[in-house]
């Protein structure tokens, strides 16, 4: 009996084994069917596209937050749009805290008194545009003790530097002419690889004599930089005074001065060398000029830096959501198409390689609180150059958030009618007219070791492309919508 049972219970566990391995395999052959065959049809999504256009300007710039340690000088007209930009900067020197010099009682004297042999002003070139031997006159410019530039304060492109200048008959200054390769100086010495290209500012002796003799009578001032700018170097203004054809980016500024002492019978050659660094203030000045062709074009928008045209877009919220209203906003995506240069020259300004867009009312907050792209009111792209273009492949997030900042601001409830809500959009709109407008700015990026982006700065270097757009001619956004059935 025993047996019967054990039998009985093996076939019928061949026979379940059996019906499990058939409906296996009939539920195999429609695969397609499983979720969608047991979800209620108003849970399934349809999606769709559509195309919407917009429009572009080119929008002149005032003056920009001005938050870099690179430094331009010179000046050059665009070969492309012939507007020219001047540039020219100031700078801080910062000082090494409690930094020593050697005892007073080893220092060579003259009439008793501490001299410096020589001052020179170096100012390191990191990169430059245009002719290394076109000739360029700069003047140098001490700052005003009196006047000091304050620590706490936002500095623009468009500050006047002459309010900070000292004025007084026996303040520093100096003017010379240079060129970015220094034919003075030998081949064999400029082809050397310790070589910097620098513009060389020798500045009397006697000015680096007070420096030195202040430190003896009073060391306190040499504590830090706040104490140094405020009672030994302000700082100079180096301003462009004549030439055309040449900008350089400077890396960074020196003032050394060169003195001797003594250790035991041997005359040493000492140095206190000051640098302009990210500790203390440096700011450019940029001028541009002839940029009202470029504003004024209607079939394309302009980018161009340094501090001189955007290109603004009208994102076309309504339009998105009309019969959408109830939509989500999967992704939208923006192309914008640069137009080639015609110009045959070979100082072609460069095209900027990365931008910024964000929202019109939040440029300025965006650069002085230092903030970075949160892909809901701001997002970077690069330029690519396998397709000419900068592709910006999905601003949904910016699209949702523009429609939901005007519904809410604009008062709109669940109960309210169609005319009800026309009426309300139609006024707030009015009162805010850059609601939905965004801007294209040029820009350069920190990241860190995984490749996010920690710091966006303006980009100040010397760029300039041209864009499809303008008024009469509108640019498409592509936009895929889902929705519940």
């Amino acid at each position: 009996m025993q047996y019967l049972y054990h039998h009985i219970g093996t076939l019928l566990l061949a026979f379940a084994t059996l019906f499990v391995s058939t409906g296996l395999i009939s539920c195999d052959d429609q695969t397609g069917t499983i979720g969608s065959g047991i979800m209620p049809d108003e849970d399934l999504t349809t999606t769709s596209q559509a195309i919407h256009n917009f429009t572009t300007s080119s929008l002149g710039v005032d003056s920009l937050i001005a938050f870099t340690s690179d430094c331009y000088l010179g000046r050059i007209t665009d070969p492309e749009t012939n507007s020219t930009t001047t540039s020219d900067f100031i700078a801080q020197f910062a000082t090494l805290e409690n930094d020593k010099l050697p005892d007073i009682s080893a220092m060579i004297k003259e009439n008793g008194q501490v001299v410096a042999d020589s001052v020179i002003i170096n100012l390191y070139i990191k990169s430059y545009y245009g002719d290394s031997v076109n000739p360029m006159k700069i003047g140098v410019y001490e700052l005003d003790r009196n006047n000091i530039l304050p620590e706490d304060k936002n500095y623009y492109t468009n500050i006047e530097p002459e309010e900070y200048v000292n004025k007084s008959n026996d303040a520093l200054k100096k003017e010379i002419s240079f060129t970015v390769t220094n034919l003075a100086i030998d081949d064999t010495i400029r082809s050397a690889t310790t070589y910097s290209k620098n513009i060389r500012i020798s500045l009397p002796s006697d000015y680096g004599t007070a420096i030195l003799q202040k430190y003896y009578q009073h060391p306190e001032y040499f504590k830090n930089s706040y104490t140094f700018i405020r009672n030994v170097v302000p700082g100079f203004y180096f301003k462009t005074l004549a030439g055309n054809g040449t900008m350089v980016n400077i890396d960074v500024s020196t003032l050394t001065i060169f003195f001797k002492y003594q250790i035991e019978q041997d005359t040493i050659v000492g140095i206190k060398r000051i640098a302009s660094t990210k500790e203390v203030i440096q700011c450019n000045n940029f001028q541009n000029r002839n940029l009202q062709p470029m504003l004024t074009e209607n079939n394309c928008t302009y980018i161009k830096s340094p501090a001189a045209i955007f290109t603004e877009a009208t994102l076309p919220i309504n339009e998105i959501y009309k019969n959408h209203e109830n939509d989500t906003i999967n992704s939208a995506k923006i192309v914008f198409k640069r137009v080639n240069s015609l110009t045959n020259s070979q100082f072609i300004l460069q095209t900027p390689q990365q931008l910024l867009m964000v929202r019109k009312s939040e440029l300025e907050t965006f650069f002085k609180d230092k903030d970075t792209p949160d892909n809901t009111t701001s997002y970077t792209t690069k330029f690519s150059q396998s397709y000419n273009s900068y592709t910006f492949s999905n601003i949904a997030g910016m699209v949702s958030y523009l429609h939901r900042l005007r519904n809410k601001e604009a008062g709109i409830k669940p109960t309210d009618d169609y005319n009800t809500i026309l009426a309300k959009t139609k006024q707030w709109e009015a009162n805010n007219p850059d609601w939905n407008k965004v801007v294209l700015v040029p820009i350069t990026t920190n990241t860190d070791s995984y490749s996010n982006i920690i710091n966006v700065f303006h980009d100040f270097s010397l760029s300039s492309t041209k864009l499809l757009g303008g008024i009469n001619n509108p640019q498409q956004i592509t936009v895929v919508y889902s929705r519940f059935k």
